[in-house]
């Protein structure tokens, strides 16, 4: 099966690229065997070196990253780093990056990204569905396919790897026989997990909402399952800081017809953030959602 490719740059002072391939062997059977079948969509990722040292931007070269996409895999430090490289190297393709803040601890959130990066590579993908908080209200859920249950992970080849939704967490109700997850720990349709969160877009106050999973499966079997499959999330910086980053970076000068004019948030909360900004403008300008 011929597929689009993702490029993985290790930018990370903290991880070996023998490591690195490990986890992008295991991440590529997930995509295969397990995440296709079900969404009959994927890319293949593939390891890529870069010759330039992030923390040296005047290092950085024209070398064109081989994929339609990429993601980083960064220590906080050299972001500013992977930012220059991607604006010279890839341009506006879709994007994401990974924050490598423990060398044991990574290869969940990288296949989180990599499944979010497939199903919604723009980040600006929205759906109606009911308002977790108020089932009567409708809000623009994030299309997110790791979010929802993203405290609960497997094992692929001894690589932890994210759990993630299925077509019909996206559809109103509980239809029989069907689950919402591929682990299938009970997530209701447009609902979270105990510890994992979801984010939304209200039309009734134009704002950007978040909600944290508070409570665990009802059902005493699917408790135990969750229970079973829960893993903690790595941390990442905070998206006041990561904003900041972007900011500067957008205060820089850029070769004409370069430049990262699009990318509005340096995560994906980030950007549907930003997109859910831009309806928000357009709506209180008479222009609709």
């Amino acid at each position: 099966m011929s597929l689009p490719s993702i490029s993985i740059i290790n930018f990370s002072r903290r991880l070996q690229d023998r490591d690195v391939q490990d986890a992008v062997r295991s991440v590529n059977r997930q995509v295969m065997e397990d995440f296709i079948p079900i969404w009959g969509n994927g890319r293949i990722l593939r390891l890529h070196a870069p010759s330039a040292d992030p923390e040296d931007l005047s290092s950085l070269t024209e070398e064109a990253v081989r994929g339609e996409s990429a993601i980083y895999l960064v220590d906080e430090a050299t972001l500013p780093g992977a930012l220059g490289y991607h604006d010279l190297n890839t341009r506006d393709m879709p994007v994401g990056f990974v924050f490598v803040l423990n060398p044991n601890d990574w290869t969940v959130t990288l296949s989180h990204e990599v499944l979010e990066l497939i199903i919604d590579p723009t980040v600006n993908i929205f759906v109606p569905g009911p308002d977790p908080r108020d089932p009567r209200n409708t809000v623009l859920h994030t299309y997110e396919v790791c979010d929802a249950v993203e405290r609960t992970s497997y094992a692929i080849d001894g690589i932890r790897v994210s759990n993630f939704l299925t077509p019909s967490y996206f559809t109103v109700g509980e239809a029989i026989g069907t689950r919402n997850d591929y682990l299938g720990v009970g997530v209701r349709s447009f609902g979270v997990t105990r510890g994992s969160h979801i984010a939304f877009f209200d039309l009734a106050t134009n704002r950007f909402e978040t909600v944290l999973g508070q409570q665990a499966p009802q059902v005493r079997a699917l408790a135990r399952k969750a229970e079973l499959y829960e893993y903690p999330k790595p941390a990442r910086p905070s998206e006041m800081t990561l904003q900041s980053v972007l900011e500067d970076y957008h205060k820089k000068p850029h070769p004409q017809g370069m430049g990262l004019v699009q990318m509005e948030g340096i995560t994906r909360t980030g950007r549907y953030g930003a997109a859910a900004q831009h309806m928000q403008v357009k709506r209180e300008r008479g222009g609709g959602a």
